[in-house]
Formats: structure tokens, sequence, C-alpha cells
């Protein structure tokens, strides 16, 4: 087993653990909170 074949098998392991992270992060987060996508605006005071 050559060098490049256990760092891609490493690398997507890895990808999928934060892929996974982030969706269960969405998905567990209260309805009103702001999401990471959404623009913030800016407060007109």
């Amino acid at each position: 087993m050559d060098l490049l074949s256990v760092f891609s098998a490493h690398f997507w392991l890895l990808f999928a653990l934060a892929v996974s992270i982030a969706v269960l992060r969405e998905l567990r987060r209260a309805p009103g909170e702001p999401s990471l996508r959404a623009p913030r605006r800016k407060k007109t005071e």
C-alpha cells in the first residue's frame, strides 16, 4: 500500500467527519438563531 492511498483514505474519513459535524450542528441549532450563511445586517442608529 503506497503513501498516496493511505493519505486518501484518511482524507476522506476526516472529510466525512467534518461534513457530519456541520450537518448535526445545523440540525441542532434553534430555529430563531441566525445561520452562518445568513447575511449580517448593519444596525441603523
